[in-house]
């Protein structure tokens, strides 16, 4: 296993992943598997291209993208030194195998070291 931040060489399977999340754990996400099939390849790099204010992080399993989280940070002046986690998914069939936990953590631990928030 892999984890890594996520650039726009890996759009493909972040795609496939995001849609996989969205139509067997629509529930936990805001948006729906009917909006985002129809994202073209550049929003979806817009989307995933890391920046000052956010990544996002995968693990993989072999060159299989199976995880994703992401981390963005606030942009006021005031509010810089806050962040939030969104999306989180584990392909169903790497659940319950402390994947989620081990990515994370990881994501955790980079905010940390690179952020300082």
């Amino acid at each position: 296993m892999e984890i890594k931040i996520i650039d726009k060489s890996d759009w493909v399977s972040y795609q496939k992943l995001r849609l996989t999340a969205l139509k067997v754990a629509h529930e936990s996400f805001g948006s729906t598997y009917e909006r985002e099939v129809q994202f073209t390849e550049q929003q979806i790099i817009e989307r995933i291209s890391p920046n000052s204010n956010k990544f996002f992080m995968g693990i993989f399993d072999e060159k299989e993208l199976i995880g994703v989280v992401s981390f963005h940070r606030e942009v006021g002046q005031k509010d810089r030194h806050k962040g939030n986690i969104y999306g989180m998914f584990i392909h169903e069939d790497y659940q319950g195998k402390g994947l989620g936990k081990l990515l994370l953590f990881t994501l955790i631990n980079k905010v940390k070291k690179i952020i300082r928030i």
